[in-house]
């Protein structure tokens, strides 16, 4: 069953990688970097390396929210 489940997770981690590459919006591909992100904690979890994924989560949210910022921010900026 868990083998099941992170062979779902690296597909669905796969995915979001090359979603993020071809992704044309800033913040789309913000939006899916976090959930990588989301998706590679859930991995670490699954691995039995539960602080490994603590950390990656905790980072994980800092900095999409980071971006999400600086992209609203530089949004903001081109259009005045």
């Amino acid at each position: 069953m868990t083998e099941a489940v992170l062979v779902v997770c690296l597909t669905f981690l796969i995915l979001c990688a090359i979603a993020v590459a071809l992704a044309k919006d800033l913040l789309s591909a913000v939006v899916l970097f976090g959930a990588f992100s989301l998706l590679m904690s859930v991995v670490w979890q699954i691995l039995n390396a539960p602080d490994i994924a603590i950390t990656e989560a905790a980072v994980g949210v800092s900095s999409t929210v980071l971006m999400i910022g600086v992209v609203t921010h530089v949004r903001r900026g081109r259009k005045a």
